[in-house]
């Protein structure tokens, strides 16, 4: 009796290991068989974010035929940027305060003056630093210079070519994407060799 209840567990067991095996392989099957369809959306969400960022209207259509004429990509000391007409196109990743904030800088050709900025993933506080997404708060970011760190306008207005507006409850966050675009520029100055 004991043999057959200890015979009857380990069938339980293997039965349980053999469905758990079965399950990862499916897992696996469907991971591969996406990643290609999962590659191309990615590249055509930055494709569409970096033409939008250059002031590009374009249809979903034809984004891959507009940034194959009009953008040339470059490298430099590992980082890769993009040229769009009078413009370079860089994209940023950096930790916000509740998680990652990824997006796209614009500036101008000498890299002088910051011309958007746009956040394309951040998870921030709703309702309060999730609101560094908003393109109403990311003009602030608008033709302030990039040749100067930037800091935040606290108790006022932001006023100077160096200050960027902070978000009224969320100055943390504020305050975080301020250091990743800071970091943004510092990286893509490098890469250019400016």
């Amino acid at each position: 009796m004991a043999k057959m209840k200890l015979g009857r567990k380990l069938l339980e067991m293997l039965f349980i290991v053999g469905l758990g095996l079965v399950s990862v392989a499916m897992l696996l099957a469907a991971q591969s068989y996406a990643a290609p369809a999962v590659r191309r959306f990615q590249m055509l969400r930055l494709r569409t974010s970096i033409l939008g960022a250059a002031g590009v209207a374009t249809a979903p259509a034809e984004v891959n035929g507009i940034f194959e004429a009009r953008v040339t990509e470059a490298r430099g000391n590992g980082a890769t940027y993009y040229r769009v007409d009078s413009l370079v196109v860089y994209e940023f990743k950096g930790r916000g305060l509740w998680g990652p904030v990824e997006g796209v800088i614009t500036l101008d050709s000498g890299l002088t003056r910051i011309r958007s900025v746009r956040v394309l993933v951040q998870e921030e506080t709703p309702g309060l630093g999730d609101r560094i997404k908003d393109p109403a708060y990311l003009v602030t970011y608008q033709n302030k210079t990039a040749l100067e760190p930037l800091v935040l306008a606290m108790r006022h207005q932001a006023v100077e070519a160096n200050e960027v507006d902070a978000i009224s409850g969320a100055t943390l966050s504020s305050e975080a994407l301020l250091v990743i675009v800071g970091d943004a520029v510092a990286q893509l100055r490098q890469a250019m060799g400016k």
